[in-house]
């Protein structure tokens, strides 16, 4: 998107599909999600602009195409794996699941197998397949070099820290689950509580459970991408594992796994600058406008522990009981944008003080203050323990008979709710 950020001052996404050949769901709802955001700015969505205009999103929909070649055309087979025979004399089996090929912590056989025939054969030697080289490859030019580690597997125990920036998705099924780091062990990271605060609040959107330590820890998986990406190159790595079956039906897609989970990713999105700091931070629920008596009044509903602790049955999180204690609402700037000159407005509580994890906050602006021409308010909380949360933007359109003549004003009329 146009923005007059470089690149290297943006936050980086990177949401990667099919790995596996036969997991049919995941490779579409990318496709779908990327479609969503070139529909966005095409359309002028203020929180996809947003986004767009400060984070790089890259987007790898087929890292195995030659295996989803077999998946397509031989669907019985439900094949998983590249199509290097290397040493399985049986051509129903053969190939390297690159799911198990990266280098880290490769040949633990733990999480993945030895047996070229196997499912979870992981290859003749850390990320020996050409399809890992290309997403390694990748990912080294997305991420910054200075967030890599030199010696991952003896850093381990190192937590990487809330300023880190960059996020990795790997979309799988089957299963209805969130993962992250560890998974070659049942065993937290040293950034638990920024995984669960991020993990947390992807499940509000989907209802998926978590596949983790301290959780529902399914199975171990050795030289897969996640932990990869969060012990070597140093960035945030999240998993999702799509519905019940490696062929979801239509129906099933449309209506259930899609509009769950493009809510998911555009969340990533949100919080990819930042990913272990934005996520322990206040979230604003919903940004409504109102018009009254020549005054825009503007409320918005903000939570630090709505989205955090609506998992199924769990504990509230340690993140998700801090006071708001301050919310700011910019007219035309990102908050990431602002300078001296530029617009804001605190908001005030409605109980008239902010004591509580919970608040409904709101503003009034006058119209005489405004040009006669769209315009995009972005509103960011911070919570008692100093940790800002994702911005939420939404846009207003003002006319110019607006800003001149206030008789005509309707009383209470809706400009927008965000979405």
């Amino acid at each position: 998107a146009n923005s007059t950020r470089q690149s290297s001052k943006k936050g980086k996404l990177l949401i990667t599909s099919g790995i596996h050949a036969r997991e049919y769901t995941p490779t579409e709802l990318l496709a779908r999600f990327i479609e969503m955001l070139i529909d966005g700015y095409n359309n002028n969505n203020a929180q996809i602009t947003s986004i767009l205009q400060h984070t790089e999103i890259h987007a790898v929909i087929h890292v195995n195409p030659d295996g989803r070649y077999m998946a397509e055309n031989f669907s019985s087979t439900y094949w998983r794996k590249n199509m290097n025979p290397s040493g399985c004399k049986n051509e129903d089996f053969y190939g390297v699941d690159i799911n198990r090929n990266f280098d880290f912590l490769w040949g633990d056989e733990s999480g993945a197998s030895s047996n070229p025939c196997a499912d979870e054969y992981h290859g003749t030697g850390p990320n020996s397949e050409e399809e890992t080289q290309a997403l390694v490859n990748y990912a080294m030019r997305v991420f910054p070099e200075s967030q890599r580690r030199s010696d991952p597997e003896k850093q381990m125990d190192d937590a990487l820290g809330d300023d880190i920036m960059g996020m990795y998705v790997d979309i799988h099924s089957t299963g209805e689950y969130i993962y992250y780091p560890w998974g070659h062990r049942d065993k937290t990271s040293p950034d638990d509580d920024a995984y669960q605060a991020i993990a947390r609040k992807m499940s509000h959107y989907n209802g998926y459970d978590l596949w983790a330590s301290g959780f529902d820890f399914v199975y171990p998986v050795s030289g897969d991408s996640s932990d990869y990406m969060y012990a070597v190159m140093g960035v945030s790595s999240m998993g999702l594992e799509l519905g019940f079956n490696f062929y979801d039906n239509c129906d099933t897609f449309e209506k259930d796994i899609l509009p769950s989970n493009l809510d998911v990713l555009l969340y990533a999105a949100s919080i990819a600058g930042r990913p272990f700091s934005l996520a322990k931070g206040p979230d604003v629920l919903d940004v409504t406008v109102v018009k009254i008596d020549g005054e825009l009044i503007v409320t918005a509903e903000i939570s630090d522990g709505v989205m955090v602790n609506s998992l199924n049955a769990e504990p509230d999180h340690l993140t998700g009981d801090q006071d708001i204690v301050k919310v700011v609402v910019y007219l035309d700037v990102h908050p990431d944008d602002f300078q001296e000159g530029d617009l804001s407005w605190e908001m005030s509580p409605l109980d008239g003080e902010f004591d509580s994890s919970e608040e409904v906050v709101e503003v009034s602006l006058s119209m005489r203050d405004l040009s006669a021409s769209r315009h995009v308010l972005h509103v960011q909380a911070i919570d008692f323990d100093g940790y800002l949360g994702p911005v939420k933007s939404v846009s207003i359109e003002v006319e110019k008979e607006e800003t001149n003549s206030l008789s005509n004003y309707p009383t209470s009329a809706p400009l927008i709710t965000a979405l």
